[in-house]
């Protein structure tokens, strides 16, 4: 218990899932990497820290732009890229009078401007506020003033309708809408003009970045569904969360619709004297043709997208290892309270047993040595088990299936001994194959100019992980994902872990103490030779439960396995102190204190009578007879109560309330002399 105690006060289950955080670092320099591929230079640099004498331009219109900086840890980060130009569109829920969009809506056009061949990208915007590109002066051959009443919104939609029918397969430049904020009332025809323009623009070189989007529903023509072709941003306080990018997606299953997973902080302001030294760069003359369309980076794109899979498996482990974690230490602390209540009844059981032999009190508290040898034991790694002397070695267990006689697979555990991770299958339930992610298929490609909304080639580098996935969904014959899930996710009675095959029962040891079964193992024998309470409540406390607590293999989890074996050793030391010779010995007591309190009671009462005899002859003698009758109880209730201290050296085996009723016996005189003199 002193050990115990501390331990688990200082406990944070947040710390528990410590390979996860190892590996969420790993994949945002992964994630880091890939983003200076798919978006070199202006596209995905920090715009603050970019000089007015960075080239402009590029080889090839972009396709893929940063929109801000992921956290998933809060020392690790990453560029969070989406595609846009020749694959999709990017939606806000809010609009330019958030300044954080407004931030998000320049940092894109001046990216967008910046990095892409002159003359490829012509951008048309809807800004009903008026102030939001205000600094993009000195292009209008590229950028005209925005729009902002419903009129010049009809007009840019007409012109891009206009694009979408004049498109042709050869190089052709790329019109992109920008959507600051959408007038007040606007029709609902026209947004679903915009919805239909959305629909077909990757197709046909246009593109939208849609600020408000989807608009408010306050009538049934102004409700809209999701962009189509869209990456959706979500904006929250203070950070955003970015939707799943067109054809793919950021879930770790495979399945959407999801999001990355990990709070997104988007892009900031640009230097307003960056923006001017784009703009008068751009104003110059220029007469390059447009550059013919090339492919953008499959592989890397793949690989980003299979990282951020991975990453929403991790961040899922992180959550569900927390969660045990914080269901082992509830566990552990519960045990702990029931087993404190139960030892201080135990003490005082132990300090009467004491007492009654007549040794010395018997002193509870550990010694330092006793408390940091528990503390090791509970808070350092699994020892293997001692074996008692003169306990048989128990037989081997079978070995696991496909692994060699001893060997143990990832360096863990004893020689032939089944992996705690692994809980056993239910008769009849088949294993769970280990499997990879299926490939994968981005969201960007043109054939001929056409947008196919499909991108093939190599599979991800980083393979979607299998826990979570039911075993009939995954198909057979494939190869092990390279991240499996950790060795302290939570046991579930229908899958084995990946990777991993079925196992038997499994027991868990923490330094030297029993082994414990692990939840869904079959029962094991008792601890301490103890009868089975077959699953009432642990022995000897009658509240904790006989099971292994959550998470096993952490240190709450050893926490409340020792204190179950704890409570089990109470129950046994509680039988024997209560053994039938003990009980007996308590029987005698209680007729030796009887008789001693009877005894004194009897003298009392005999020493009254002559002075109540007497008192009938003489009145004189009557008044002294009266108190005196009424005194000697109590001085009958003295003697017993010395005399059997002086015989067995005892403070709590004198009985009182049997020797007080004793006492009253020597009333009885008293009693029988005042009836008579009422009778009479």
């Amino acid at each position: 218990m002193a050990a115990a105690g501390p331990i688990l006060d200082a406990y944070s289950p947040t710390a528990a899932p410590a390979e996860q955080y190892a590996e969420q670092h790993d994949l945002a320099a992964s994630l880091r990497a890939d983003a200076a591929m798919l978006a070199p230079g202006w596209l995905g640099a920090q715009l603050d820290a970019l000089t007015p004498a960075t080239p402009l331009g590029g080889p090839l219109p972009p396709t893929f732009v940063r929109v801000g900086q992921a956290h998933p840890l809060d020392d690790a980060r990453f560029p969070v890229i989406v595609p846009l130009l020749r694959a999709g569109h990017i939606a806000v829920d809010a609009d330019a009078r958030d300044d954080r969009v407004a931030g998000l809506l320049r940092s894109l056009v001046v990216r967008l401007l910046a990095s892409s061949p002159p003359g490829s990208v012509r951008i048309r915007a809807v800004d009903a506020e008026g102030a939001t590109f205000g600094w993009f002066t000195g292009i209008e051959a590229i950028m005209p003033p925005p729009v902002t009443d419903a009129d010049g919104l009809r007009a840019v939609l007409d012109e891009g309708e206009r694009w979408l029918a004049a498109r042709t397969d050869g190089p052709a430049p790329t019109l992109l809408i920008v959507i600051a904020s959408l007038p007040e009332l606007t029709e609902g025809r026209d947004l679903a003009r915009i919805a239909g323009l959305a629909h077909a623009g990757p197709a046909g070189r246009l593109h939208l970045i849609a600020a408000g989007w989807p608009p408010p529903p306050l009538t049934a023509e102004t409700t809209q569904a999701p962009l189509p072709h869209a990456t959706q941003i979500a904006i929250r306080n203070p950070h955003a969360w970015v939707g799943d990018p067109p054809g793919t997606t950021f879930s770790g299953t495979g399945v959407g619709p999801a999001r990355l997973n990990a709070p997104v902080y988007l892009d900031a302001d640009p230097p307003a004297e960056l923006v001017r030294q784009v703009c008068a760069q751009l104003g110059g003359p220029w007469t390059a043709p447009p550059t013919a369309v090339g492919e953008p980076s499959r592989t890397a794109w793949l690989e980003y997208v299979g990282a951020a899979q991975r990453l929403d498996a991790v961040r899922r482990e992180v959550i569900a290892v927390v969660a045990e974690h914080k269901a082992a230490l509830k566990s552990a602390k519960d045990d702990l309270a029931a087993i404190r209540g139960k030892l201080a009844q135990h003490q005082a059981f132990l300090t009467d047993i004491a007492s009654e032999a007549g040794g010395r009190p018997i002193d509870y508290t550990p010694s330092w040595q006793e408390i940091q040898a528990a503390h090791a034991a509970l808070t350092g790694p699994p020892r293997p088990p001692v074996r008692p002397r003169g306990v048989p070695m128990a037989p081997p267990p079978p070995p696991m299936s496909g692994i060699p006689q001893g060997t143990w697979p990832q360096g863990r555990g004893p020689v032939n001994a089944p992996p705690i991770s692994a809980p056993p299958l239910p008769p009849g339930t088949p294993a769970v194959p280990r499997v990879s992610a299926p490939p994968h298929t981005g969201a960007i490609l043109t054939a001929g100019g056409q947008h196919t909304g499909v991108l093939p080639g190599a599979a991800p580098r980083h393979a979607a992980p299998a826990s979570g996935i039911p075993g009939s969904a995954i198909p057979g014959g494939q190869t092990a994902p390279r991240h499996a899930a950790p060795h302290s996710a939570p046991p579930h009675p229908t899958s084995a872990m990946p990777g991993m095959p079925p196992t038997s029962a499994m027991t868990h040891t923490t330094g030297s103490l029993p082994r414990v079964p692990v939840s869904g193992a079959p029962p094991r024998p008792p601890v301490s030779g103890m009868p089975s309470p077959g699953g009432a409540g642990a022995v000897g406390t009658g509240v904790v439960s006989p099971v292994s607590a959550p998470a096993p293999e952490s240190v709450p989890g050893r926490t409340s396995t020792a204190l179950r074996v704890a409570a089990a050793g109470l129950k046994q030391s509680q039988a024997a102190l209560a053994a039938p010779g003990r009980q007996a010995a308590s029987t005698r007591r209680i007729w030796v204190n009887a008789a001693i309190y009877f005894g004194f009671a009897m003298l009392a009462a005999i020493v009254q009578i002559p002075t109540l005899l007497a008192g009938e002859r003489f009145s004189e003698i009557s008044i002294i007879a009266l108190p005196c009758a009424l005194v000697l109880p109590a001085i009958a209730f003295g003697l017993g109560w010395l005399t059997i201290g002086a015989m067995t050296r005892r403070t709590t085996s004198r009985t009182p309330v049997l020797g007080l009723v004793i006492s009253l016996l020597a009333l009885i005189p008293l009693l029988v002399f005042g009836g008579v003199l009422l009778l009479g």
